[in-house]
């Protein structure tokens, strides 16, 4: 019996050592988790801040002029687009990630702005994507490509010159530079090195706005979209028209993509179009008020099962995408008016951080339960917004 009673207490014992050193264990690596900041543009002032998800803010930076932000690949850097300064920049977030093999640690550190570049006249449009940046200057035409592979080492572009002064917009698809202008109302095809390869034949009045999806790009006109798809070693393009019943001036100015979903979908007068590249139509969704005239104003969320709008009524709305249904809809901001300053928002895990600058607010809305979380002051016209998001594990 008592040889019975030690290997119980001694597997109890086993048991106990191996639970700590479990434990232990798990303790060192720690899960990985996701980790945000903020960056925030004001809209009248040259100041750009970075605040933690709580809204404490972790740095303020005067830049050239005031600027539009597009989050960039990898979560690290946020792209800054400073038109009346004549600049882009590259804001660092202070998430620094060091490889551990099986896993990445997370280093909060303070934010700075790590580059500064004069690299043409009147930069606007940006195009972003998992290898390359894209900014097109409307003084000249010119693009500056960035390979996103190197920054960090680097942060000079390659400059390549286009079709002149003009309100540009630009993807890259494959490898090939898309470029076209509202004014001239065409398309165009560069190599990546700068070459032109071809004009598309198909007008697009008043182009603006662009998205890819796959081997699709997509650009908006004033009549419709149109798409041009990657096809071999080839480009072909078709266009797409508005519907025969379409409100009249109802256009598609603006466009998103998801890789999760077979559509683009834009901005359509009083509601939104979802574009199906691969059956060639447009299909309008109404919605209670306009979306709000700013490249920030429709965003999928990170996985591509939900889309959010804000409308000029103030409102924020959650549709799903896959059955065209509204979800929900929550009083946010201020409702637009004349004069005012354009509104932002950018989407995490559960939260959407939205822009109020009639009050100086930042507003984080629980994205679950479809309610306003937290609002945080930090004045002046807040107006773009970009997320620095890491995966990693902080000890």
């Amino acid at each position: 019996m008592w040889k019975k009673v030690v290997r119980q207490v001694l597997g109890i014992a086993v048991l106990q050592v191996l639970g700590v050193a479990l434990l232990g264990l798990a303790l060192a690596h720690g899960e990985e988790e996701l980790f945000t900041r903020i960056a925030v543009a004001d809209a009248k002032a040259p100041v750009v801040v970075v605040l933690n998800e709580d809204g404490k803010e972790l740095g303020r930076f005067t830049v050239p002029s005031p600027a539009t932000l597009y989050p960039v690949p990898g979560g690290q850097y946020v792209l800054t687009v400073h038109t009346e300064g004549n600049a882009v920049g590259f804001l660092w977030g202070g998430l620094r990630l060091e490889d551990h093999g099986d896993h990445k640690d997370v280093k909060e550190e303070n934010p700075y702005v790590a580059a500064t570049l004069r690299t043409g006249p009147k930069p606007a449009h940006a195009f972003v994507s998992r290898e390359w940046v894209a900014v097109h200057h409307d003084g000249d035409g010119t693009v500056a490509l960035f390979d996103l592979r190197r920054l960090g080492v680097e942060f000079t572009p390659r400059l390549i010159p286009t079709g002149g002064a003009d309100h540009g917009s630009l993807a890259v698809l494959g490898e090939a530079l898309l470029v076209g202008g509202m004014e001239r109302g065409r398309l165009e095809a560069y190599t990546l090195g700068g070459q032109r390869v071809l004009a598309f034949p198909q007008a697009c009045p008043g182009l603006h706005g662009q998205a890819v999806l796959g081997e699709w790009a997509a650009f908006g006109c004033a009549d419709g979209v149109l798409l041009v798809r990657s096809q071999g070693r080839g480009l072909v393009a078709q266009k797409i028209p508005n519907p025969a019943n379409a409100p009249q001036g109802a256009r598609v100015g603006r466009l998103v993509a998801h890789p999760n979903q077979p559509f683009f979908v834009g901005n359509f007068g009083r509601g939104l179009a979802f574009i199906h590249p691969r059956e060639g139509r447009m299909e309008p969704f109404p919605l209670p008020a306009p979306p709000w005239r700013s490249p920030y104003s429709i965003r999928f969320d990170l996985e591509g099962e939900a889309l959010y709008v804000l409308t000029e009524d103030g409102k924020l709305h959650k549709i799903d995408p896959g059955a065209k249904r509204l979800v929900w809809s929550l009083e946010a901001i201020t409702p637009a008016k004349e004069g005012a300053p354009r509104v932002g928002m950018a989407v995490a895990h559960g939260v959407a951080y939205l822009t109020d600058p009639q009050k100086g607010e930042v507003v984080k809305v629980d994205l679950e339960e479809g309610k306003v979380k937290a609002r945080f002051q930090v004045g002046g016209a807040p107006s773009g917004i970009a997320l620095f998001q890491v995966d990693g594990v902080k000890h």
